[in-house]
C-alpha cells in the first residue's frame, strides 16, 4: 500500500482517510458473521423439518430443541 487510491471527484481539502488492516478484518469478520445469522434465519423461518413437516420454528422434534439455544 504505496499511496492512497485517487478520488477523481474532491473537494477543497478532501482527503481520503486509510484504514488499517485491523479495522478492515474487522469489518469482513463482523460482515460474515452477520450473514451467517441472516442464513441461520432464512433455514429458521421458511425451511420445513424433514420429519414433521412443520416450518423449523413450530417444530416440536426433539432434535431441534437443542438449535433454540445455538
Amino acid at each position: 500500500m504505496s499511496r492512497p487510491a485517487y478520488c477523481g471527484w474532491a473537494g477543497p481539502g478532501a482527503k481520503l482517510a486509510r484504514v488499517s488492516r485491523g479495522l478492515l478484518l474487522f469489518a469482513i469478520v463482523c460482515m460474515i458473521v452477520l450473514e451467517i445469522q441472516h442464513l441461520r434465519w432464512i433455514w429458521w423461518e421458511y425451511w420445513s423439518c424433514r420429519d414433521c413437516g412443520s416450518k423449523n420454528k413450530h417444530c416440536a422434534c426433539e432434535k431441534f430443541r437443542w438449535q433454540l439455544w445455538v
